[in-house]
This record gives C-alpha cells, structure tokens and sequence, in this order.
C-alpha cells in the first residue's frame, strides 16, 4: 500500500518537470502542467464560492482542478494537433494511477465526476481550467508574444461566451480590463506613492 502511495506521489512530482504542450507553439510560456493544475486548484475555489458553494464544496471542486491532469504523468500532455491523430487513454491512466491504494477509489469517482461535468462543482473546475489557459496567455501577450495575444482574443471571443458559470465569465471580463501587476502595483505603488515614499523605495 505504502508502495502504491509513494508511486502516485512521484507521478504527480513528474509533472512539475512537463512543460505544457503549447509551450512550443507558444515559445516563451513557462508553465507546467503542475503549476496548471495548482493554479487551476485555487481559481475553482474561488469561482466555486462566488457561486454560492459551501467551504466544504469548494474544496471539493479544488481538489477536482488539483487532480484533473494527473492522468498525463502517464499519458503526456497532447496539444490541439496531436489530439487529431493520437487518442490517449486517459481512463485508463488513471484506472492503473489509483489501483491499490485504499482510497483510490474516492479519488477515482472524483475525476469521473469531473468528466462528466453535471455537478456545480465540476462545472466550476472545469470554468477553471478554461480560465487558467486564458490567463497564461493574458500574460505572455502583456509580456509581448503577439502569438498569445491572438490566442488570448480568439479565446476570450470564443471561450468564455461558453463558460458554464456567470462567476467565470466575471473574471475573464475583469482579467481583460487589468494587467498582470495590477494586484500589488494599486496597494503599494498607486496608493502608497503619495503616502510614503520612503517605504516604497525599501527604506523602511
């Protein structure tokens, strides 16, 4: 059993070394598909609560968007031209991931339940791994890929009109009328300039 564990920690600890498979399409993107998953994990709980979930629901749908690529420690990540010629079995992956592991079969039904998408809470993970590509390439276009840029608005034209939650829809709208600095740049610059200059240079 303690083998079995072990293993599933180790395939997950694979993928914080995959790179995501756009990052050759893309070029300067730096995410993998561990960082994906955990970025994925805290935007479903936040969609998951603007949409009324409990704490206890919330989680569940974060532990969805945790676990949701897991699978692609055993069958790689497939970007949109492969997956026109390679099927990967993912059911399967994830059938041997969790074979021998006492709860495995807990985990098992959660990634079903996120497949089958007919929960809020699925539905809200799923809203968030949308969300998270959008925001990679909301990014790299700010940063100066004009690659980005154009998935960023074929994806915003496309995409989010599809999104299954409103909450969803109200961050991508927020996300294309800010900037990737704007969180700490209106705290402790915009505000704190005026107000102390001394601190905002580091000397207090």
């Amino acid at each position: 059993m303690i083998e079995k564990i072990f293993h599933l920690i180790q395939q997950a600890g694979s993928l914080m070394q995959m790179p995501r498979s756009h990052t050759r399409h893309l070029g300067t993107t730096y995410d993998t598909v561990a960082s994906h998953s955990f970025h994925v994990a805290i935007i479903a709980y936040c969609i998951s609560r603007m949409e009324g979930l409990s704490d206890e629901k919330a989680m569940k749908s974060s532990t969805m968007g945790l676990f949701h690529d897991l699978a692609e420690a055993r069958t790689g990540d497939l970007d949109f031209v492969a997956k026109h010629y390679t099927k990967a079995d993912e059911e399967k992956a994830v059938e041997d991931q969790f074979s021998g592991i006492n709860f495995g079969k807990e985990l098992h039904k959660l990634i079903e339940e996120y497949e089958i998408r007919e929960s809020l809470e699925s539905k809200c993970a799923k809203d968030a791994d949308s969300l998270e590509q959008l925001y990679q390439e909301w990014v790299l276009s700010w940063q100066g890929n004009k690659l980005a840029q154009k998935w960023f608005d074929s994806d915003y034209k496309d995409r989010v009109p599809g999104l299954r939650t409103e909450s969803a829809k109200k961050l991508a709208h927020q996300m294309k009328d800010s900037n990737p600095q704007e969180w700490w740049w209106s705290q402790f610059v915009k505000d704190d300039m005026a107000i102390d200059r001394e601190k905002l240079l580091g000397k207090k």
